[in-house]
């Protein structure tokens, strides 16, 4: 089942949650259900099992009473439902992108297959992606700018950018991370080629960089945002498409 991935996962609860529960802290100190409370206030996150746990209760309760509002209230509840919602979605994709490994004619992402013998190949357009690591697990995403014919604006994606005539995909990459974030990285630990599209296929390379996560020097023009997520957090972001399968073929090896 998927939910046995996520058992013990951890989930930060968003600010407005804990600061209102804290509020009610304050003026019910002594109302049932206020160690649920100091739980939720002082550790500032529930595990998949804890949540699971506190939408049954929170099911009985009187919505309109000190205990629910002690529980997180409404704001809790739509916290809970969206994320369990979604995570349980995302687990369920990661499990289809790995069956969807094997090259399939049917699949939406695959495997480059070159062309048999005595067949026309078609020229592609060569693009090259970019998963790089920090040394907190987690992979750099970049938020796309709204400029005129930008490709999937407004949408956080990977780094990556087309392949020049003359270069080689590594070249290419390598240039691309250098442009987009000013970031020299010098050696790959993992590629692979897909075929997205009819007309077009990906390289995607897989890096790991020890520096410091916050020296990232954004090219203003394609992007105007970055940050360091892992997948689970990534579920909350407008992405471009395929994002999580990619990095889910990258690190499949190591699964």
């Amino acid at each position: 089942m998927a939910n046995q991935e996520l058992y013990d996962k951890r989930y930060p609860i968003p600010d407005n949650i804990i600061n209102n529960v804290r509020g009610m802290l304050v003026s019910y100190p002594t109302q049932e259900g206020k160690n649920r409370a100091k739980n939720i206030v002082n550790n500032r996150y529930l595990t998949y099992q804890a949540m699971k746990k506190l939408k049954h209760e929170m099911k009985s309760m009187d919505k309109q009473g000190v205990q629910y509002q002690l529980a997180g209230g409404n704001d809790m509840e739509v916290f809970i439902d969206n994320t369990l919602n979604q995570d349980r979605a995302g687990v369920e994709r990661s499990k289809e992108a790995r069956r969807d490994v094997a090259p399939a004619p049917t699949a939406d992402l695959r495997t480059y297959q070159t062309p048999r013998l005595n067949e026309e190949k078609k020229e592609l357009d060569k693009n090259a992606v970019a998963v790089i690591v920090n040394n907190d697990n987690k992979i750099l995403l970049l938020k796309r700018s709204d400029y005129p014919k930008q490709w999937m604006p407004d949408k956080w994606a990977l780094v990556g950018g087309s392949i020049e005539k003359g270069e080689s995909a590594e070249e290419a990459c390598k240039r691309e991370i250098k442009e987009e974030t000013g970031l020299e990285i010098k050696d790959f630990i993992e590629s692979f080629t897909i075929q997205r599209h009819e007309n077009s296929e990906e390289t995607v390379f897989a890096c790991r960089y020890d520096g410091d996560p916050t020296d990232i020097d954004l090219d203003m023009k394609e992007n105007v945002k970055y940050g360091w997520y892992d997948v689970s957090e990534m579920e909350y972001l407008d992405t471009v498409p395929h994002l999580i399968e990619y990095i889910t073929l990258v690190f499949k090896k190591y699964d």
